[in-house]
């Protein structure tokens, strides 16, 4: 990409060179033209580069949130299937912006407050939402 750069710049410059030339007047006419052709390209393709790299900051970081939002769900989720009382139920997890939401039906208060604090140790956890239900028995 910094070719292509390179390339239009020179390519400006001989542009604005050729048509300095064919003008009248004297040759520091010129020269103060050619200056100002560059100078003008010179902050164009800053701009480009500038505008180029911030997009592609802004999609690495929403790609390292969706990543990391799915390694904390996977996280969580492993927890709950590993924790005795919790694995036979049905939660679901979700992960938001490190915000996590456990859904779905417990047996006991007790082992929905199990699974808030399961969730709530895993890294690059915010908080945790609770939407989970007691089932009626």
């Amino acid at each position: 990409m910094d070719h292509k750069f390179k390339a239009v710049f020179a390519s400006m410059m001989i542009v604005s060179g050729l048509s300095a030339c064919d003008k009248p007047g004297t040759a520091e006419s010129a020269g103060k033209k050619i200056d100002q052709a560059t100078e003008s390209v010179s902050t164009a393709v800053s701009n480009s580069a500038d505008s180029a790299n911030a997009a592609l900051t802004k999609q690495s970081q929403a790609a390292g949130q969706a990543i990391n939002d799915t390694e904390i769900t996977a996280k969580v989720k492993s927890l709950l299937l590993n924790e005795p009382g919790l694995k036979s139920l049905n939660i679901s997890v979700e992960t938001n912006n490190g915000i996590v939401t456990l859904s779905g039906l417990a047996d006991s208060q007790a082992n929905i407050n199990n699974a808030i604090k399961l969730a709530e140790k895993v890294p690059g956890v915010q908080s945790v939402s609770d939407k989970l239900s007691i089932a009626k028995k």
